[in-house]
């Protein structure tokens, strides 16, 4: 009889728990479900991005619009921001999972098929990695930051300011070591890149101009071409203005490139070191003497038809 009871309750017990195994798998498959559907919704926030790519020293501008009509734009930093290409895609074209979004669209040169990926950075800038499948079949990708800007873009308000300037110099200093330099500087032990021009004009002083992606604010230093001091085919001069540098040096590698160097030192010590980098300048030219002359255009347009 005892063995019976036991038996009984063992039975009743069972059945009692096989419900709750039951619910909490009908939970859990809700949980996974509400999960899924959370990462599907995930998207790119409305916003726009900037940041330069090393690779074709190229500033890049990502704007997600409210519209549903989103671009990356990428602009020629060595002509001055003259020439600049973009990319479009729309809402479908993205998917987000948790870690990161990924854009699916085409080059704008050749409709190559292009991915862009991003990923969280820090705060609201972004880690991007651009791949795209070449015509060859093989694989080339670039990688860059973006950091997030809520007024007009650096390459926006570089052309409204310095548009007219830019083209009065270019058509006047087109072999000297003159005229107007356009290119990147970066400071050594960071990763940052930041856009940066000189204007160089006999009997003038002249202007070394440092735009970093994100800020509203270039940072402008000059000086004056008397202070320049020539030694092993290098020039150097002290700087005047924000203190971002005190020193740069000029190497002209060839007419239409200059490799400097830049340092910042404490002015009472200068033995001290506070800070210093490089930058690689290009002649900017007129857009007229970017584009091919008419008997290559001819030959290569002739080349393509015969293929």
């Amino acid at each position: 009889m005892k063995i019976f009871i036991i038996i009984l309750l063992m039975n009743v017990i069972s059945c009692s728990s096989q419900p709750n195994n039951n619910y909490q798998k009908k939970v859990l498959e809700t949980k996974t479900k509400s999960s899924h559907a959370q990462r599907s919704k995930k998207t790119l926030p409305i916003g726009i991005w900037e940041g330069i790519s090393r690779s074709g020293a190229e500033f890049k501008v990502l704007k997600i619009m409210p519209d549903n009509q989103h671009s990356l734009t990428s602009f020629n930093i060595a002509s001055g921001m003259q020439f600049h290409e973009s990319v479009s895609f729309q809402n479908e074209d993205i998917e987000c999972d948790e870690f990161n979004c990924h854009i699916f669209t085409v080059t704008a040169d050749e409709n190559l098929p292009l991915k862009i990926s991003l990923t969280k950075f820090i705060g609201q800038d972004y880690l991007v990695t651009e791949t795209v499948r070449l015509s060859s079949a093989s694989i080339y990708s670039s990688s860059y930051k973006l950091k997030a800007t809520k007024s007009k873009t650096t390459p926006e308000r570089f052309i409204a300011q310095e548009s007219k300037k830019l083209k009065a110099i270019v058509l006047k200093h087109k072999k000297e070591r003159f005229g107007y330099w356009s290119g990147i500087l970066e400071h050594s032990n960071e990763d940052e890149l930041n856009f940066a021009t000189l204007v160089y004009q006999p009997e003038q002083m002249a202007t070394l101009t440092v735009y970093s992606p994100g800020s509203s604010y270039p940072i402008t230093m000059t000086f004056n071409p008397e202070w320049l001091q020539q030694s092993n085919g290098e020039l150097k001069t002290k700087l005047k203005g924000f203190h971002f540098a005190s020193q740069i040096t000029l190497r002209y590698q060839s007419r239409d490139m200059i490799d400097g160097d830049f340092e910042q030192r404490f002015e009472r010590y200068p033995e001290r070191l506070l800070g210093h980098g490089n930058f690689r300048l290009y002649r900017v030219k007129h857009s007229e003497d970017y584009k091919q002359p008419k008997w290559l255009k001819s030959l290569l347009k002739s080349q393509n038809s015969t293929k």
